[in-house]
């Protein structure tokens, strides 16, 4: 299959799973509040680890205007995100730092298969699966630890009110 027809499957079936943002009544600002800080923080991560040369995107959408794939930066990556945190929003704190890896792994196992098999992302200068690994994690729980810290704040302001 070429490149170009796989970045193209990806991005299908990523777009399709904008649906999960509404998965939940009542949270949809949550979800977008945590797709919109992923994305903050993917583009911010990102960005250096381009300009470095650590990671290149050879084959992507608009190379001309975006060095990185913008499909994993914008799309992917917070989606996941939304959809890990969805799936942690009742679990107890150990649960949820544990269930990170049910999300991290398998995308740090496609993006490994992807840059063995395709042109659409290249490993340089020492950068390898566990580094994407790290940063997916530790992302996930950055993100994980803000929603929560803006629905304490939430919550307690509310009680201030009532």
């Amino acid at each position: 299959m070429k490149d170009r027809t796989i970045l193209n499957l990806i991005t299908l079936f990523s777009m399709s799973g904008w649906s999960l943002l509404f998965r939940r009544k009542g949270e949809i600002k949550d979800w977008f509040l945590i797709y919109l800080f992923k994305t903050l923080v993917a583009t911010l991560l990102d960005s250096p680890v381009i300009n470095k040369k650590y990671v290149l995107y050879p084959n992507r959408y608009f190379p001309k205007i975006f060095d990185s794939n913008i499909v994993f930066l914008y799309i992917i990556f917070p989606l996941l995100c939304v959809i890990y945190n969805q799936f942690t929003y009742k679990m107890k704190p150990v649960k949820t730092i544990l269930s990170v890896f049910l999300f991290s792994t398998p995308m740090t196992l496609f993006e490994n298969w992807l840059e063995k098999n395709t042109s659409l992302v290249r490993y340089r200068k020492g950068w390898n699966s566990f580094f994407t690994f790290s940063v997916l994690t530790v992302t996930f729980w950055m993100v994980r630890l803000l929603i929560a810290w803006v629905r304490f704040l939430s919550k307690k302001q509310k009680s201030a009110i009532d």
